[in-house]
Protein backbone atom coordinates (compact mmCIF):
# COMPACT_ATOMS: atom_id res chain seq x y z
CA UNK A 1 0.00 0.00 0.00
CA UNK A 2 1.59 3.51 -1.11
CA UNK A 3 -0.03 7.28 -0.29
CA UNK A 4 0.09 10.09 -2.46
CA UNK A 5 0.12 13.74 -1.12
CA UNK A 6 -0.81 16.30 -3.70
CA UNK A 7 -2.26 19.82 -4.31
CA UNK A 8 -5.51 19.67 -6.33
CA UNK A 9 -8.47 21.72 -7.50
CA UNK A 10 -11.47 21.41 -5.51
CA UNK A 11 -13.17 24.16 -7.67
CA UNK A 12 -12.99 26.62 -10.18
CA UNK A 13 -14.83 29.46 -11.19
CA UNK A 14 -15.03 30.97 -14.75
CA UNK A 15 -16.29 34.51 -13.89
CA UNK A 16 -17.57 37.76 -14.99
CA UNK A 17 -16.51 41.00 -15.47
CA UNK A 18 -17.15 42.07 -12.49
CA UNK A 19 -14.96 40.68 -9.53
CA UNK A 20 -16.93 42.00 -6.43
CA UNK A 21 -20.27 39.89 -8.16
CA UNK A 22 -17.69 37.22 -8.81
CA UNK A 23 -16.23 37.29 -4.90
CA UNK A 24 -20.14 37.08 -3.69
CA UNK A 25 -21.04 34.55 -5.59
CA UNK A 26 -18.28 32.42 -4.53
CA UNK A 27 -16.65 32.98 -1.17
CA UNK A 28 -16.92 31.89 1.30
CA UNK A 29 -19.01 29.27 0.68
CA UNK A 30 -16.60 27.04 -2.13
CA UNK A 31 -14.25 26.61 1.48
CA UNK A 32 -14.53 23.78 3.41
CA UNK A 33 -14.08 25.32 6.89
CA UNK A 34 -11.21 22.22 7.71
CA UNK A 35 -9.46 21.85 5.14
CA UNK A 36 -6.53 24.37 4.55
CA UNK A 37 -6.02 25.69 0.53
CA UNK A 38 -4.83 28.05 -1.49
CA UNK A 39 -7.15 30.51 -3.26
CA UNK A 40 -6.22 32.14 -6.48
CA UNK A 41 -8.79 34.91 -7.68
CA UNK A 42 -8.42 37.23 -10.19
CA UNK A 43 -9.26 40.99 -10.22
CA UNK A 44 -10.08 42.72 -13.75
CA UNK A 45 -7.04 41.93 -15.49
CA UNK A 46 -5.42 38.27 -16.21
CA UNK A 47 -1.87 39.91 -14.22
CA UNK A 48 -3.98 40.81 -11.51
CA UNK A 49 -4.45 37.74 -8.80
CA UNK A 50 -4.99 37.74 -5.34
CA UNK A 51 -3.26 34.80 -3.67
CA UNK A 52 -4.89 33.45 -0.59
CA UNK A 53 -3.88 31.10 1.82
CA UNK A 54 -6.72 29.18 4.19
CA UNK A 55 -6.27 27.19 6.99
CA UNK A 56 -8.73 27.37 10.02
CA UNK A 57 -7.58 27.36 13.88
CA UNK A 58 -9.76 23.95 13.72
CA UNK A 59 -7.96 22.00 10.65
CA UNK A 60 -5.70 19.31 11.22
CA UNK A 61 -1.75 20.61 12.69
CA UNK A 62 -0.27 18.53 9.83
CA UNK A 63 -2.19 19.83 7.07
CA UNK A 64 -1.76 23.19 8.54
CA UNK A 65 2.35 22.41 8.02
CA UNK A 66 1.97 21.08 4.29
CA UNK A 67 0.11 24.02 3.31
CA UNK A 68 2.68 26.14 4.93
CA UNK A 69 5.57 24.07 3.66
CA UNK A 70 3.91 24.25 0.15
CA UNK A 71 3.03 28.24 -0.52
CA UNK A 72 6.68 29.43 -1.56
CA UNK A 73 6.87 26.90 -3.98
CA UNK A 74 3.05 26.96 -5.02
CA UNK A 75 3.59 30.78 -5.44
CA UNK A 76 6.66 29.84 -7.72
CA UNK A 77 5.35 27.22 -10.15
CA UNK A 78 2.36 30.51 -10.96
CA UNK A 79 4.73 32.94 -11.29
CA UNK A 80 5.32 35.67 -8.59
CA UNK A 81 4.90 38.95 -11.10
CA UNK A 82 1.22 37.64 -11.25
CA UNK A 83 0.66 37.86 -7.33
CA UNK A 84 -0.70 41.52 -7.16
CA UNK A 85 -2.27 41.03 -3.66
CA UNK A 86 -1.31 37.89 -0.95
CA UNK A 87 -3.18 37.27 2.03
CA UNK A 88 -3.25 34.45 4.87
CA UNK A 89 -6.89 33.73 6.66
CA UNK A 90 -7.68 31.85 9.32
CA UNK A 91 -11.59 32.23 9.39
CA UNK A 92 -13.87 31.71 6.96
CA UNK A 93 -16.24 34.43 8.04
CA UNK A 94 -12.71 36.85 6.84
CA UNK A 95 -13.34 36.08 2.98
CA UNK A 96 -16.58 37.87 2.82
CA UNK A 97 -16.26 40.74 0.57
CA UNK A 98 -16.64 43.35 3.03
CA UNK A 99 -13.93 41.83 4.94
CA UNK A 100 -11.31 41.39 1.63
CA UNK A 101 -12.61 45.13 0.64
CA UNK A 102 -11.65 46.51 4.26
CA UNK A 103 -8.12 44.74 4.31
CA UNK A 104 -7.72 46.11 0.42
CA UNK A 105 -8.54 49.76 2.03
CA UNK A 106 -5.49 49.18 4.40
CA UNK A 107 -2.99 48.04 1.81
CA UNK A 108 -4.17 50.92 -0.37
CA UNK A 109 -3.45 53.64 2.57
CA UNK A 110 0.38 52.27 2.71
CA UNK A 111 1.65 53.49 -0.34
CA UNK A 112 3.16 51.71 -3.00
CA UNK A 113 5.70 49.36 -1.87
CA UNK A 114 8.68 47.41 -3.52
CA UNK A 115 8.56 43.55 -3.42
CA UNK A 116 10.94 43.23 -0.21
CA UNK A 117 8.39 45.63 1.93
CA UNK A 118 5.45 43.70 0.45
CA UNK A 119 7.20 40.09 1.75
CA UNK A 120 8.14 42.09 5.15
CA UNK A 121 4.37 43.48 5.64
CA UNK A 122 2.59 39.78 4.88
CA UNK A 123 4.89 37.87 6.84
CA UNK A 124 4.10 40.57 10.08
CA UNK A 125 0.58 39.71 9.23
CA UNK A 126 0.92 36.28 9.21
CA UNK A 127 2.98 36.34 12.73
CA UNK A 128 -0.11 38.98 14.12
CA UNK A 129 -2.43 36.01 12.96
CA UNK A 130 -0.29 33.23 14.87
CA UNK A 131 0.04 35.24 18.08
CA UNK A 132 -3.65 36.61 17.89
CA UNK A 133 -4.63 32.34 17.46
CA UNK A 134 -2.67 31.54 20.98
CA UNK A 135 -1.90 27.84 21.95
CA UNK A 136 -3.80 26.05 19.54
CA UNK A 137 -1.12 27.56 16.34
CA UNK A 138 1.65 27.00 18.92
CA UNK A 139 1.02 23.13 19.68
CA UNK A 140 1.53 22.45 16.25
CA UNK A 141 4.86 23.63 16.07
CA UNK A 142 6.07 23.02 19.65
CA UNK A 143 5.23 19.68 20.31
CA UNK A 144 5.77 18.58 24.34
CA UNK A 145 8.37 16.10 25.66
CA UNK A 146 7.88 12.88 27.23
CA UNK A 147 8.81 13.19 30.88
CA UNK A 148 12.10 10.29 29.97
CA UNK A 149 13.37 12.58 27.02
CA UNK A 150 13.54 15.58 29.25
CA UNK A 151 15.45 13.30 31.52
CA UNK A 152 17.45 11.96 29.06
CA UNK A 153 18.64 15.42 27.79
CA UNK A 154 19.57 16.62 31.26
CA UNK A 155 21.57 13.56 31.68
CA UNK A 156 23.77 14.26 28.43
CA UNK A 157 23.85 17.95 29.48
CA UNK A 158 25.36 16.95 33.14
CA UNK A 159 27.95 14.74 31.06
CA UNK A 160 26.48 11.61 32.00
CA UNK A 161 25.09 10.03 28.52
CA UNK A 162 26.69 10.23 25.29
CA UNK A 163 24.26 10.02 23.03
CA UNK A 164 20.16 10.59 22.85
CA UNK A 165 18.00 10.05 20.13
CA UNK A 166 14.90 11.40 20.11
CA UNK A 167 11.40 11.07 17.36
CA UNK A 168 8.45 13.07 16.89
CA UNK A 169 5.21 11.16 17.63
CA UNK A 170 3.07 12.28 14.97
CA UNK A 171 -0.05 10.13 16.07
CA UNK A 172 0.01 11.83 19.90
CA UNK A 173 1.91 15.30 18.90
CA UNK A 174 4.93 14.80 21.19
CA UNK A 175 8.71 14.08 20.82
CA UNK A 176 9.74 10.80 22.81
CA UNK A 177 12.73 8.94 23.66
CA UNK A 178 13.75 6.15 21.22
CA UNK A 179 17.44 5.49 22.63
CA UNK A 180 20.27 6.49 24.84
CA UNK A 181 23.56 5.72 25.09
CA UNK A 182 26.39 6.04 28.00
CA UNK A 183 29.13 5.88 25.98
CA UNK A 184 29.89 5.73 22.37
CA UNK A 185 32.73 5.98 20.22
CA UNK A 186 32.43 7.93 17.40
CA UNK A 187 33.31 5.31 14.87
CA UNK A 188 29.98 3.72 16.30
CA UNK A 189 27.96 6.61 15.81
CA UNK A 190 26.62 6.19 12.07
CA UNK A 191 24.99 2.90 13.31
CA UNK A 192 23.33 4.40 15.52
CA UNK A 193 20.85 6.55 13.06
CA UNK A 194 18.59 5.49 11.45
CA UNK A 195 18.51 5.18 7.32
CA UNK A 196 14.43 5.26 7.54
CA UNK A 197 13.60 7.20 9.97
CA UNK A 198 14.14 11.11 10.47
CA UNK A 199 15.46 11.43 14.21
CA UNK A 200 16.92 14.24 16.66
CA UNK A 201 20.06 13.07 18.01
CA UNK A 202 22.29 14.94 20.69
CA UNK A 203 26.38 12.88 20.77
CA UNK A 204 28.30 13.95 23.51
CA UNK A 205 32.10 13.63 22.07
CA UNK A 206 35.25 13.70 23.63
CA UNK A 207 38.30 14.75 21.76
CA UNK A 208 41.46 16.75 21.47
CA UNK A 209 42.00 20.04 20.11
CA UNK A 210 45.55 21.21 19.99
CA UNK A 211 46.86 19.03 22.44
CA UNK A 212 43.89 20.15 24.86
CA UNK A 213 41.08 17.94 26.19
CA UNK A 214 37.73 18.66 25.10
CA UNK A 215 33.51 17.35 25.42
CA UNK A 216 31.60 18.91 22.49
CA UNK A 217 28.14 18.37 22.08
CA UNK A 218 26.71 18.00 18.78
CA UNK A 219 22.83 18.30 17.54
CA UNK A 220 22.64 15.38 14.53
CA UNK A 221 18.79 16.03 12.90
CA UNK A 222 18.69 13.20 10.53
CA UNK A 223 16.17 13.37 7.40
CA UNK A 224 16.89 10.28 5.16
CA UNK A 225 16.07 10.95 1.24
CA UNK A 226 13.27 8.00 1.50
CA UNK A 227 11.25 6.10 3.54
CA UNK A 228 9.31 8.96 5.20
CA UNK A 229 6.44 10.86 4.28
CA UNK A 230 6.05 14.63 3.30
CA UNK A 231 4.55 15.20 6.44
CA UNK A 232 6.23 13.70 9.03
CA UNK A 233 9.18 15.21 7.54
CA UNK A 234 7.17 18.59 7.81
CA UNK A 235 6.34 17.76 11.64
CA UNK A 236 10.21 17.30 12.36
CA UNK A 237 11.10 20.34 10.35
CA UNK A 238 8.91 22.16 11.89
CA UNK A 239 9.31 21.21 15.60
CA UNK A 240 12.98 21.63 15.49
CA UNK A 241 13.46 24.45 16.50
CA UNK A 242 11.22 25.29 19.26
CA UNK A 243 12.69 21.67 20.43
CA UNK A 244 15.79 23.37 20.33
CA UNK A 245 14.57 26.70 22.07
CA UNK A 246 13.51 24.42 25.15
CA UNK A 247 16.15 22.02 25.68
CA UNK A 248 18.86 25.21 25.83
CA UNK A 249 16.66 27.04 27.84
CA UNK A 250 14.87 24.93 30.22
CA UNK A 251 17.38 21.24 29.76
CA UNK A 252 20.64 22.93 30.44
CA UNK A 253 22.30 21.55 27.05
CA UNK A 254 24.90 23.46 25.19
CA UNK A 255 25.07 22.65 20.91
CA UNK A 256 28.74 23.13 20.25
CA UNK A 257 27.56 22.31 16.58
CA UNK A 258 24.38 21.54 14.81
CA UNK A 259 24.40 19.42 11.61
CA UNK A 260 21.66 18.20 9.24
CA UNK A 261 22.48 14.99 7.59
CA UNK A 262 20.79 12.40 5.64
CA UNK A 263 21.88 8.28 5.21
CA UNK A 264 24.59 9.38 2.61
CA UNK A 265 26.29 11.74 4.99
CA UNK A 266 29.69 10.88 6.77
CA UNK A 267 29.62 11.10 10.61
CA UNK A 268 33.25 9.89 11.39
CA UNK A 269 35.06 11.49 13.99
CA UNK A 270 37.33 13.09 11.38
CA UNK A 271 33.98 14.42 9.99
CA UNK A 272 32.56 15.62 13.48
CA UNK A 273 36.35 17.40 14.13
CA UNK A 274 36.08 18.99 10.56
CA UNK A 275 32.45 20.24 11.05
CA UNK A 276 33.58 21.84 14.69
CA UNK A 277 36.99 23.64 13.22
CA UNK A 278 35.95 24.00 8.94
CA UNK A 279 39.63 24.27 7.58
CA UNK A 280 38.86 27.70 5.28
CA UNK A 281 38.29 27.67 2.35
CA UNK A 282 39.82 29.71 -0.77
CA UNK A 283 37.28 32.04 -2.60
CA UNK A 284 36.47 30.49 -6.08
CA UNK A 285 37.04 32.23 -8.90
CA UNK A 286 34.31 34.60 -10.02
CA UNK A 287 33.22 33.56 -14.10
CA UNK A 288 30.90 35.46 -15.60
CA UNK A 289 27.48 34.30 -16.16
CA UNK A 290 26.43 32.90 -20.21
CA UNK A 291 23.40 34.94 -21.60
CA UNK A 292 20.73 32.95 -21.60
CA UNK A 293 19.45 31.77 -25.33
CA UNK A 294 17.38 34.61 -27.10
CA UNK A 295 13.76 33.55 -26.18
CA UNK A 296 14.63 31.50 -23.30
CA UNK A 297 14.07 32.01 -19.17
CA UNK A 298 12.03 31.14 -16.40
CA UNK A 299 8.64 33.08 -17.73
CA UNK A 300 8.42 30.91 -20.71
CA UNK A 301 7.12 27.72 -17.98
CA UNK A 302 5.38 30.53 -15.86
CA UNK A 303 3.84 31.82 -18.56
CA UNK A 304 2.55 28.27 -19.83
CA UNK A 305 1.36 27.24 -16.71
CA UNK A 306 -0.40 30.67 -15.42
CA UNK A 307 -2.14 30.30 -19.51
CA UNK A 308 -4.02 26.77 -18.09
CA UNK A 309 -5.94 29.06 -15.17
CA UNK A 310 -6.58 32.17 -17.07
CA UNK A 311 -9.77 31.49 -18.39
CA UNK A 312 -11.06 30.48 -14.58
CA UNK A 313 -11.72 33.57 -12.24
CA UNK A 314 -11.07 31.68 -8.81
CA UNK A 315 -9.36 28.34 -8.42
CA UNK A 316 -8.97 26.42 -5.04
CA UNK A 317 -6.51 24.38 -4.92
CA UNK A 318 -6.35 21.81 -1.45
CA UNK A 319 -3.54 19.45 -0.10
CA UNK A 320 -5.36 16.37 -1.07
CA UNK A 321 -5.23 13.67 2.18
CA UNK A 322 -3.68 10.56 1.20
CA UNK A 323 -5.24 8.07 -0.65
CA UNK A 324 -4.41 4.22 -0.39
CA UNK A 325 -3.64 2.55 -3.72
CA UNK A 326 -2.84 -0.86 -3.83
Amino acid sequence: MSFTEELTPNYEYAGTSNWRDDWRATLPECVDAFEPCFILFRLNTITEWILITFADDRAPVKEKMLLAATRATFKSEFGPCYVEYEKHVTDRKDLSLESFENWLKTKSELGPMSEVERELHNAQQERAAVAHAGPQHMKGVAFPLDRNAEDAVRKLAQGSLALVQLSVDTLNEAIKLEATEEKLPASQLASKIPRDKPRYTFYRMNHSNDGRPQSSTFFIYSLPSSGSSIKERMLYSSCKSPFLETATKYLGIEIDKKMEVDSKDDLSEKALIEALYPVPQESPKMFARPALPRGAGANSFLMSHTMELRPFKITVMACSTPSAAS
